[in-house]
């Protein structure tokens, strides 16, 4: 009769118990988690006369500054540039004040990480969740807008505008954790993270549809056209077009330098398929990293 011991335990197996281990152990500080959720929301809008509609002014402003820039001073050839912009907009925003607020999730609680044993992911998935409730309430206020531009077809693909949501979701708690696990042992990179996010938010077509600098004969006379490939290895790319396509409408190059805008329509299954890929992969790359360096949170904070 043999004795199985836990290393004659297969690799694969021990690490599936280890994950089913930190997932029920995770459930079961949910309340903690939702107890951090609502603290985040008070304390953002404690005293605030206007409240959520706080939220609101960034995508707005940003809306009429570069609806004026891209429409007069440089015009991108897209139908209703407002709407254009702000459906892929308020997924970035989502994304990157996530990862925002996650960078400093540990480092901003050094007293309860010292002090009291919990999952140390509740507090960047804390703020993942808030800046959720932010995204959702911001869609509702937004749809009129979007519905006067792009007709009622949205609310016929909003199934895909919510699946497009829960897989950014998943991805930007990956990259949260990340973000919150690695700036404890490398402060520099709260001060990286403006530049980072500048960079990447000019990467990713937000202001421009991917379309466009596929299109763009200037590019291929300079020998540049590898750009419009090296976009679609960035996975935010991936997340605004399923987002926008259901929200906006597709925008799909018909030629060299010929772009036309169609009405919301469903994302490609290849599409999905890519952003699920890399939302399961960012997962548990930033979950894996997180764990590795939450051994030794409470004596670095």
């Amino acid at each position: 009769m043999s004795l199985e011991t836990p290393f004659d335990e297969p690799a694969g197996r021990r690490l599936a118990r280890a994950a089913s281990g930190k997932l029920v152990e995770l459930w079961r500080a949910r309340e903690l988690l939702l107890q951090l959720v609502r603290k985040e929301l008070k304390v953002r809008y404690k005293n605030s006369a206007l409240g959520f509609l706080w939220s609101m002014i960034t995508p707005v402003l940003m809306t009429i500054v570069f609806s004026v820039v891209f429409t007069v001073v440089v015009p991108i050839p897209v139908d209703d540039f407002p709407a254009f912009f702000v459906a892929g907009y308020l997924l970035w925003q989502f994304f990157q004040n996530s990862c925002r607020g996650g960078t400093d999730s540990i480092v901003g609680n050094g007293d309860l990480v010292k002090k009291v044993y919990f999952p140390r992911e509740v507090l960047p998935l804390s703020h993942v969740l808030s800046q959720l409730v932010h995204l959702l309430l911001a869609l509702l206020v937004i749809s009129p807008f979007l519905i006067y531009f792009r007709g009622w077809g949205l609310l016929v693909h909003l199934p895909a505008t919510l699946l497009a949501v829960v897989l950014l979701t998943v991805f930007t708690s990956g990259a949260a954790m990340w973000f919150a696990g690695v700036n404890v042992v490398f402060r520099d990179l709260q001060e990286l993270f403006i530049v980072i996010f500048q960079v990447w938010f000019y990467a990713t077509p937000v202001l421009y549809p991917l379309a466009l600098v596929q299109a763009s004969p200037e590019l291929e006379r300079r020998s540049l056209d590898w750009i419009a490939t090296a976009l679609t290895y960035n996975p935010m790319t991936w997340f605004v077009e399923v987002f926008r396509e259901p929200l906006y409408g597709p925008v799909i190059r018909r030629g060299v330098d010929d772009i036309e805008s169609l009405a919301p329509a469903w994302p490609s299954v290849s599409a999905i398929g890519i952003a699920a890929l890399w939302a399961l992969g960012a997962f548990v790359f930033g979950y894996a990293v997180f764990l590795r360096r939450a051994r030794t949170f409470a004596k670095e904070v």
